[in-house]
């Protein structure tokens, strides 16, 4: 029975001792959200404005009806309303305000009409007349969008709504905020690169224990088996996923064929080769990266040597991309760059005709096994980790909504690209590895955020 109540004893010690952990962890982050929120107000967001001649910027949330932007803002619902009106600080109000911890985090300056029933109905529109009137902005950016989805949150009521209550005058001022709000995400404080950089650290971390032997046992271990394992480490952490169940992919087998090991119950084998796609989210932040893992066969201590060979053409073309990507130039001029310096070097550029499809008539007709194609996909990553979302440049030649966008200092994206090398030990059919990790556009160029892939892990 003593035994007993001390089992009991130090599982009750356990259990309060995670749990104030869990507390500090929560408050730690909480904290770090705020210091982003101030610091984006305080230093980015004065330069966003004049930037784009924006004297008022109107960014409307509605309860019930989730905002990418929430978390940036620091609220939940309610009328964010930020002018200039001269001098180093932009004015910061809300009105009809919700959100936990807005109140206090030192971020605004105004708060007015604390009722969350504001948008039923609408009465509420002779104060926000006012608040406008007395400021008397010529251009006023409010969050709709017909390609940016971030900055598209206010509905077609809304809208209406907003119309109404400010009038004829100022309705006719009303722009789009998506140029704003794409060079508000962009612009990166240092305490935004020092979380985003814990997040991709993070997750490289997950990626490389779940492509080991603490997770795949050969013969036994199902891809799903790994992405669940992810699940319960993101759940243990308090992480999010990025992109839901994600689960690693044989992309070469020695063993197997593709109608083999392209199904969902299918166990990894020796002799294959893994790739694992997936991302976590942490505060504000999404991240997107992969890693490979190599499952070594009997007597094999290091991998096949077309395969390294393969691996070393990825790695020389990432060294020749990386020279080549710098601030002050669009998207699209930075592909075109990128593209003549890898054909410099003797790569065959094989570029993609539309999402995740590359032109495979290229990659299928050209008869040079010593030759190694390349198919770019360098996309925006940072605040939601989906490509197709986030805000930002993107140079791959199916994004061209992003393809005129300016590279701009403190940029983070996804250094993406695939490669097709012939493997001569399987009748030069082509392997297709597909590099990805997070980093940064400074002035010096790009810079890492963390440990990039440098290897293939080796499963013994």
């Amino acid at each position: 029975m003593k035994k007993q109540i001390l089992a009991i004893l130090a599982s009750l010690v356990a259990i309060i001792a995670a749990a104030q952990a869990s507390a500090q962890e929560a408050r730690a982050r909480a904290e770090m959200l705020d210091l982003i929120q101030r610091e984006k107000f305080d230093v980015v967001l004065p330069g966003v404005m004049r930037d784009n001649g924006i004297d008022m910027w109107i960014h409307v949330i509605r309860d019930g009806n989730p905002d990418a932007l929430a978390l940036d803002l620091g609220g939940t619902a309610g009328y964010f309303i930020f002018t200039d009106r001269g001098g180093d600080r932009i004015e910061r109000a809300v009105l009809a305000g919700r959100g936990q911890g807005m109140y206090t985090s030192g971020a605004y300056d105004i708060f007015a009409w604390n009722d969350w029933n504001a948008w039923y109905p609408n009465h509420n529109a002779t104060e926000l007349r006012q608040f406008i009137e007395e400021r008397d902005p010529q251009r006023i950016a409010v969050n709709t969008s017909a390609w940016l989805a971030a900055a598209d949150g206010l509905s077609h009521s809304g809208y209406q709504q907003l119309v109404e209550a400010i009038g004829e005058t100022y309705a006719s001022r009303l722009v789009s905020s998506e140029n704003l709000i794409t060079d508000f995400r962009v612009r990166r404080v240092q305490s935004e690169i020092v979380a985003f950089a814990q997040a991709g650290d993070m997750t490289r971390r997950i990626l490389e224990r779940a492509l080991s032997r603490e997770v795949i046992t050969p013969g036994i271990t199902t891809g799903e088996d790994v992405a669940w394992w992810v699940q319960e480490r993101l759940l243990e952490a308090g992480l999010g996923s990025s992109f839901g169940l994600t689960r690693p992919i044989v992309i070469h087998s020695a063993v197997a064929e593709p109608q083999e090991y392209r199904s969902s119950t299918y166990a990894f084998q020796r002799g294959d080769l893994l790739q694992f796609d997936t991302g976590v989210k942490y505060l504000n932040f999404g991240t997107d990266m992969k890693r490979n893992a190599y499952l070594l066969r009997e007597g094999e201590t290091a991998l096949p040597e077309d395969i390294r060979h393969a691996w070393d053409e990825g790695r020389r073309a990432r060294d020749i991309m990386r020279r080549n990507i710098r601030t002050g130039r669009t998207a699209r001029e930075t592909l075109a760059a990128v593209v003549a310096a890898l054909e410099a070097e003797g790569f065959v550029y094989t570029p993609f005709v539309n999402f995740g499809e590359i032109d495979r008539q290229i990659v299928e007709n050209f008869n040079q096994p010593s030759v190694t194609g390349i198919s770019i996909d360098c996309h925006v990553v940072g605040n939601t980790g989906n490509s197709q979302v986030a805000v930002g440049p993107s140079f791959a030649p199916f994004r061209e909504l992003r393809a005129d966008l300016m590279i701009q200092s403190n940029n983070i994206f996804s250094f993406e690209f695939i490669t097709h090398t012939a493997l001569p030990s399987f009748g030069n059919r082509r392997l297709r590895i597909n590099f990805e990790d997070n980093v940064i556009v400074t002035n010096q160029g790009v810079e890492l955020l963390y440990p990039r892939n440098e290897r293939i892990l080796l499963i013994r």
